[in-house]
């Protein structure tokens, strides 16, 4: 059993690592896409939203690989927990998460944003698991 607890971690890198890739790589890649995650968290009163719009999506993108691969994770898990984080305190303040622009890419709902916090949260505190990149690199490196 305790074999198996190893690889608890995976169906949770897998879906929220595939998201977030999802998710970012809309933000960074897809025609309207950044002008909508700005036009967003411009709404939520976040100062030079065209500029944090780019970090957000590279957070989300680059978090979401990181996840998935098990490379730089804690950095991963630690960017996107501030980033939902950021979300639901500012959502909170200003009484409401905007909705997007037409046939923009919403933001998720306080309930989403919480659960997905919460799968973060408990990817950072359990670590990567089995199959993470960082280890492939430490066994080819000592061995």
């Amino acid at each position: 059993m305790a074999d198996l607890r190893s690889y608890a971690p995976l169906p949770l890198r897998a879906a929220i690592g595939i998201g977030l890739i999802l998710h970012g790589g809309i933000k960074l890649f897809v025609a309207g896409g950044h002008q909508n995650i700005a036009y967003l968290i411009g709404h939520l009163g976040v100062p030079l939203a065209d500029v944090m719009g780019w970090v957000v999506g590279v957070v989300e993108f680059g978090g979401g690989l990181g996840m998935l691969l098990g490379v730089w994770f804690k950095l991963a898990t630690i960017a996107n927990a501030l980033n939902l984080g950021g979300l639901l305190v500012l959502g909170c303040i200003a009484g409401g998460i905007p909705a997007p622009l037409p046939g923009g890419d919403p933001l998720p709902s306080f309930e989403e944003a919480l659960l997905i916090l919460a799968g973060v949260v408990c990817l950072l505190l359990s670590g990567p698991g089995r199959f993470a990149l960082r280890d492939i690199r430490k066994a080819k490196t000592s061995g």
